[in-house]
Order: C-alpha cells, then sequence, then structure tokens
C-alpha cells in the first residue's frame, strides 16, 4: 500500500474500490461523496499514512486544502457531505 498518496486519493481510492461502503459513499454521478462514518474514515486515513493520532478534525482541516486548489468542494447545507471538483494530475 503507498503511503505517499494524497487525502484526496485515498478517498477517491475508497469510493472507487467499493470495500467500505457502510464509511464513505456516492451520493450521485457526479463526484458527491459522504462520509457516513467520518471518524472511520479519518482513523484509516491515519493507519495510511501512519498517524495514530488521525480524527476527523484534523482530516477535514486537510480536506480545506483542497478548497482554494479546487480539487475538492464542500456541499453546503449537508452535513460530510464533498464534491470532486476537478481531479490533478498525479
Amino acid at each position: 500500500m503507498e503511503s505517499n498518496i494524497t487525502l484526496w486519493q485515498f478517498l477517491l481510492e475508497l469510493l472507487i474500490s467499493n470495500q467500505h461502503p457502510d464509511i464513505i459513499q456516492w451520493t450521485n454521478n457526479e463526484g458527491e461523496f459522504k462520509l457516513l462514518n467520518a471518524e472511520e474514515v479519518a482513523r484509516l486515513w491515519g493507519l495510511r499514512k501512519n498517524k495514530q493520532n488521525m480524527n476527523y478534525d484534523k482530516l477535514s482541516r486537510a480536506l480545506r486544502y483542497y478548497y482554494d486548489k479546487n480539487i475538492i468542494k464542500k456541499v453546503m447545507g449537508q452535513k460530510f457531505v464533498y464534491k470532486f471538483v476537478s481531479f490533478p494530475e498525479v
């Protein structure tokens, strides 16, 4: 498992693999997704990055970094719902 993966790539990997539909799911076909269990997504991200104290507060702070880069945005009025705006070159 690659540890130098970015957060947006990790989330996309979870969504595409469909291995964790109980914690993260697409809400539609337009790049929108919901964290059904945000703390568990954060825990898995922490395991991947070898950061045992990862939680949703820290993960959400990292997600906000992508707002300005136009990669992910928050869907207003919906808790734990985000949308991929674009996919940068990997």
